[in-house]
């Protein structure tokens, strides 16, 4: 398995390296696929996703492809994630994101590709794997994407963490109690909770162990109690 979770992408030559090394080739020789549903479902101005996949394709893929998992026939999808070296999970909301894989049935082909693929998640995209993400909505004080999305519950994509991930800390636009919403919602989860600034990744080869922190930023890590047992 070969897991990069990031807070905002691609941010820094550490976090590309990292990528470079689980990708075991150039991104020259290495072909992409974006999956953006994450965002799709919010209204309003889209400038920050253009800019961002104008971003990441500067990086110099092989074969830059951008997908929706409902833009055609679940078929037809798989086959494009099946082509792709990597897998890049875009942000916007945890929630649909992870319904995106559960509704069009593609579910149990990314459960096989996290074991063929390099996967990135950015900021929601690598969100959708705790096991107890039912819980998000109440235990994280964020009901209002079910209601905007009309989901009466969601499941992850596919359960691997029994902890969760958070991004954008430091982040202008971050709430200023952020810090305590992710202790308070630790603790009401009984699930860590790793907390990243847009400067730091978390790399996950196996999901039974400790992720590796790549930082050249700022992170928390929440226990069960929601007490800080880790930071920088």
């Amino acid at each position: 398995m070969r897991m990069l979770f990031t807070s905002n992408g691609i941010a820094n030559d550490a976090i590309h390296e990292a990528l470079v090394d689980l990708l075991d080739k150039p991104l020259a020789e290495s072909r992409v696929i974006v999956v953006i549903d994450g965002i799709l479902g919010f209204p309003g101005d889209n400038s920050t996703l253009v800019e961002h996949l104008a971003s990441l394709r500067s990086l110099g893929w092989a074969e830059f492809d951008v997908a929706s998992l409902f833009a055609g026939p679940p078929a037809l999808v798989e086959s494009r994630l099946r082509s792709a070296d990597a897998i890049i999970g875009y942000g916007g909301s945890n929630l649909w994101a992870a319904h995106a894989w559960q509704a069009t049935g593609l579910a149990p082909v990314l459960a096989e590709l996290l074991h063929e693929k390099v996967y990135i998640g950015w900021s929601a995209g690598s969100m959708i794997f705790a096991r107890r993400l039912h819980r998000w909505p109440a235990d994280f004080d964020d009901q209002e994407e079910l209601e905007l999305f009309g989901l009466k519950t969601v499941a992850p994509a596919v359960a691997l963490f029994d902890w969760f991930f958070a991004g954008h800390l430091g982040a202008d636009w971050t709430p200023d109690d952020a810090e305590e919403r992710f202790a308070r919602g630790a603790d009401r989860s009984n699930q860590e909770v790793w907390f990243v600034d847009d400067d730091t990744a978390l790399l996950i080869r196996d999901p039974a162990q400790e992720p590796t922190v790549i930082s050249s930023g700022r992170w928390r890590r929440y226990g069960v109690d929601g007490s800080l047992v880790a930071a920088r």
